[in-house]
Order: C-alpha cells, then structure tokens, then sequence
C-alpha cells in the first residue's frame, strides 16, 4: 500500500519536475541570448531634428528635461534651439566685447544646470553665460601652458555641473605636462602611473584635482606593458552623479560615482569581433609611430547606456606605401581610396555597466554626436550629405532593447 501511494505521487510529481527543467532551461537560453556581449544590437529611426540654417551645425548640449539643445556653426556662430527645431536664440559671442570671449571663438559649449552655459575658450578661460548670452563670469584656464592640442569636430572636452550650489566641471586637457615630464623614452611603463589628462575643476574657487587617467586594473598598467601613449576620455552621465573613463588604447571602460571623493563603481571588460582585445607591446622609443591599432575615439554616457566608438585603421604596410607617394599623402587619391575601403567605424553598447551588444553600423549616413537618456543617439547628417540642402537634419535613431 505505502509503495502504491509513493508510485502515484511520483506520477503527480514527474510532469510537475518536467514542466520547471523546460522553464529553467528557457529562462537560462534567453538570459544567455540577453547576455551575450557581441549580439547586435537593433536600432530604430524615428524621427529628425531638422533645423533651418544654411551653414553646418554641429550638436555641442542637449537638455532633455529642459527641451533645449546647443549647437554651433562652422563659423563658429552659436544657436539655442528646442526639440523641434526652432531657434530660440542666436549668439554672437567671437568678439572682445564685455560679453565676447575673444575673436578665436571657443572650442565647445555645454550646459551648466537649467539656466546657464558654459564656453571653453582657446587656452584662455572658461565663460560663464546666461541663456540670455551674458557673461556671467570668466574663469582661467586650468593649465597654465600650451604644449599640445587637438580639435574634435564630433565631441566636447569638458562636463559643467553643479555640486551642493557651486559650479564645477570635469574633463580633459593635454597640457597639465610638458614634452619633457611626459616622455614615453623617459618614464617608460611609468608614463601610466604619472601622466594624466583627467580632471575636476571647480569654478568657483578655482581649485584643480588632477584624477587618474590609467587606473591600476587596467591591463597595460596592472602587466607592466606600455602600448602607447594614447591618453584618456571621461563622459559625464546625464545624472551628474557619475562619469564615464575610457582609456583609448586596451579594452576597458570604468565607470566612477561623483561624489565628494570620487570611487570607482564598476569596471567593464570590451570586446568586438573587429577589434583585438589586447593592444600590442611596443617600444616607448615607438611611441610616436603610427600604428594600425584601432584606438576609441568616442564615448557617450546617458540614462542605462553607454555607447564606445571606434575606427578601423589603413593597414601599417600600405600606409608606408601612401607616406612614399607623397609629404601630404592625405590629399592623394590612394589615401581617399585606402580610407574608404579601411576606415569603417564600429560602436560597442553598455547597459547599465555590463556589455550588452555591438552596432556594426548605423542606419542612416552621417556622424553620431550625441546620446540622450532615453536610449536616442543622434546623427549628423550635414558636413557629408548624401543629398545637398540648405537645412540641418539630425537623425534620431532609437536603441530597441
């Protein structure tokens, strides 16, 4: 009798067992599908922000919750606009006036809280504005030399918040060494220990913090290897309570809370089937050389997601080939037709500090520029049309999760 109650229950208990190992193994099916690092990632184009100016803009800020963007021309006029497109104001800032910050123009925009906007100089200060255009207060530049410089077209340096009422900034600059404190030949694999082009700049008091360009988990730096003197980019998060570290060269990205002291919250290993997960050793006596390692060249942070950029490279032998053709090999029609077929660019996606797939490319022509916190990266169809007009498009394309 007792073996017969236990024969049925078995009966009653197998399905049930049957039903919960196919449920488990569907779940643990999707959750590796979900997790797989370098699933491709669907996008989405939903709309533009079309807006009616002859001479190429540029995306330099854009507020969401206020509905306002930034954006600056190629002749370095700058524009106030909403979501829609209409201008709201434009400003007339390359001057000497009391409100100008100097004929030189600025190297990028970017806003400061709901009312305000801050202009990067050349090498001479930073410019505090009200979105009225006037100038609120002028503050030096936080390096005192000029050794080095680089002009992004499709991203800006620095990162204005504001922390417990005062004005403060992170960003990168170049200068904080000379050629000589900074040479590779000298400091060898010490360079990632030293060197560092990160920092938190309050405007207010003037005051300067130096942050780590290398932390110490990352690869090159933890196994002694020195792979170039590629620097760093930080990205503030829409929140303003974190920012983004990207090494240029290896594979890994760290994310930092922005508090009073600043910590390292998480660190996320990168990969993409196009891209070497290790850079190579090369000599510090090398480190000027080209090289065909494809470095990042962009990071965006907002909302869940964070977005890296890189570009393949003209392979180092035909490149030695286009050098010897020509001093300004650039113009050639070799070099326009190498970089067609090379120079493809590639975006790597994190969500919520996890690799969650990769984008192999865009569904529309154009730069990508901008990422909002709702998971909209926006496009900027305008310096290479692939239709002339006398109008700006940016293409807002949507990640589908």
């Amino acid at each position: 009798m007792k073996f017969y109650i236990m024969k049925k229950r078995f009966k009653l208990l197998l399905p049930l067992l049957l039903i919960y190992l196919v449920s488990f193994s569907c779940s643990q099916i999707k959750e590796e599908s979900i997790n797989n690092p370098i699933d491709l990632i669907k996008l989405e184009l939903i709309d533009s922000l079309v807006i009616d100016e002859l001479s190429i803009l540029r995306i330099q800020d854009i507020d969401v919750d206020a509905g306002k963007a930034l954006l600056v021309s190629n002749n370095k006029n700058l524009f106030l606009t909403d979501l829609q497109g209409e201008k709201l104001k434009s400003y007339e800032l390359n001057n000497d006036g009391p409100d100008g910050l100097g004929r030189n123009g600025a190297f990028g925009y970017k806003f400061l809280d709901k009312d305000k906007f801050v202009a990067q100089g050349l090498m001479t200060s930073y410019f505090i504005y009200d979105l009225s255009g006037k100038q609120l207060k002028k503050v030096p530049y936080n390096a005192k030399e000029l050794y080095r410089i680089t002009i992004y077209n499709n991203r800006t340096t620095f990162h204005p918040y504001m922390k417990d009422g005062q004005m403060m900034m992170i960003g990168e600059e170049l200068n904080f060494f000379s050629a000589e404190e900074s040479d590779p030949k000298t400091l060898g694999v010490g360079y990632y220990e030293k060197i560092s082009n990160v920092y938190r700049y309050n405007l207010d008091t003037e005051e300067n913090e130096i942050l780590e360009s290398y932390p110490p988990s990352w690869e090159p730096r933890a196994n002694q290897r020195f792979v170039g003197n590629n620097l760093s980019f930080v990205t503030l998060h829409d929140s303003k309570k974190s920012y983004a570290l990207l090494p240029l060269t290896g594979s890994q990205l760290f994310i930092y809370d922005l508090g009073e002291e600043i910590s390292l919250r998480t660190e996320v290993q990168l990969q993409h089937p196009e891209r070497p997960d290790l850079p190579p050793t090369i000599s510090p006596d090398n480190a000027g050389n080209y090289s065909d390692y494809p470095a990042f060249g962009n990071v965006l942070y907002a909302g869940e997601y964070c977005l890296i950029q890189f570009t393949l490279r003209i392979p180092a032998s035909q490149m030695s080939e286009l050098r010897a053709l020509s001093q300004q090999y650039w113009n050639t029609d070799e070099y326009k037709e190498a970089a067609m077929k090379f120079m493809k660019s590639y975006y790597i996606l994190v969500k919520n500090g996890k690799q969650v797939g990769v984008i192999n490319e865009m569904p529309v022509n154009g730069t990508v520029e901008f990422l909002d916190k709702n998971g909209i990266i926006y496009i900027n169809d305008n310096a290479n049309p692939e239709e002339e007009r006398d109008y700006n498009v940016f293409y807002k394309v949507k990640i589908v999760d």
